[in-house]
């Protein structure tokens, strides 16, 4: 394989796929490369991103296509950014929420060493059970945190990839010979046409 093909699928001089390289391969460029117009593709990626970052595991994928339908969001970009929540991050990412959610309320709680014994201990419950459970015990501080932490990363992530998209779109039209995207090109004869 050239050097250039090697660079270009992630491949490092010892013929390994850097880690980093995989994930953008498999979960960022897809997103990257949707089609849809952009602000529904930044709709669909902040709102997306909001779910992913509420503890609502389990859920996220059809509450974030019904939200996604309702706002006229894309639903491929917002459900990609329900991957973020997931088995491996569950655990550290709850328990920022809960301390964040601790620090805004004035309380002291568990050990991130005392919590990771009590998840072991529930490991053999089932999906929903362990969701009430954690639920019960980290119930308020949980949620309080996350919706914290969930807005202001998502907040951020609509103009960030509304610029990104409506980058990529000029540089495509740009490419193909376009001058103005269909949204700005008028029919004569219209009011507030100079």
């Amino acid at each position: 394989m050239a050097e250039a093909e090697k660079k270009a699928v992630g491949i490092d001089r010892g013929g390994k796929r850097s880690l980093g390289r995989a994930v953008f391969d498999r979960f960022v460029r897809p997103v990257l490369q949707l089609q849809d117009s952009p602000r529904s593709l930044a709709l669909g990626i902040a709102m997306g991103l909001w779910v992913a970052l509420t503890p609502t595991v389990g859920i996220q994928m059809p509450v974030v296509v019904v939200l996604g339908t309702l706002m006229r969001a894309n639903r491929l970009a917002a459900i990609a950014m329900c991957w973020i929540s997931n088995p491996v991050t569950l655990v550290p990412m709850y328990y920022g929420y809960y301390v964040c959610g601790l620090a805004i309320l004035g309380r002291e709680g568990k050990s991130y060493a005392q919590i990771k014994i009590d998840m072991a201990a529930a490991a053999d419950l089932g999906n929903w059970e362990l969701i009430r459970y954690i639920f019960e015990v980290f119930g308020t501080p949980l949620w309080i945190g996350s919706l914290v932490i969930a807005t202001v990363c998502a907040l951020p992530a609509y103009p960030l990839s509304l610029r990104y998209f409506q980058r990529r779109d000029a540089r495509r039209r740009e490419r193909e010979g376009l001058k103005a995207a269909p949204a700005e090109v008028r029919p004569s004869g219209l009011k507030g046409e100079g």
